[in-house]
């Protein structure tokens, strides 16, 4: 069964506040090992559970599954929140850890 998305025109600032800078940075470079792409820009794929997947608008589902790029997210997140989760406002931790949650859930359905 395969996770279905759609494609949204949505900031990054929107979805992850004032920590997208350091989520599409280290994004950027788990796309670059997955995949060998330089990322240029972003695009999300907004997936049926209503996780925000930013993914290089360089590939598609066919070069990457949604369900891989939400498991790249859920470790960015993972290690984000490792590192920087004593800054962050209540709003921040709340974002990241419901954020979280959404990608767990997709897990535990067996979709990633």
């Amino acid at each position: 069964m395969e996770a279905e998305f759609e494609i949204a025109p949505v900031s990054a600032e929107f979805v992850f506040g004032q920590l997208a800078p350091a989520i599409l940075n280290d994004l950027a470079k788990r796309y670059a090992e997955e995949t060998g792409i330089a990322v240029k820009h972003w695009a999300f794929w907004v997936l049926s559970n209503g996780s925000s997947v930013p993914v290089p608008t360089q590939i598609n589902a066919s070069v990457l599954p949604p369900v891989r790029a939400a498991h790249l997210l859920k470790q960015t997140l993972e290690k984000v929140s490792q590192v920087e989760m004593q800054s962050w406002s209540e709003a921040d931790r709340f974002m990241i850890t419901t954020a979280i949650a959404q990608l767990k859930e997709l897990n535990s359905i067996g979709f990633a």
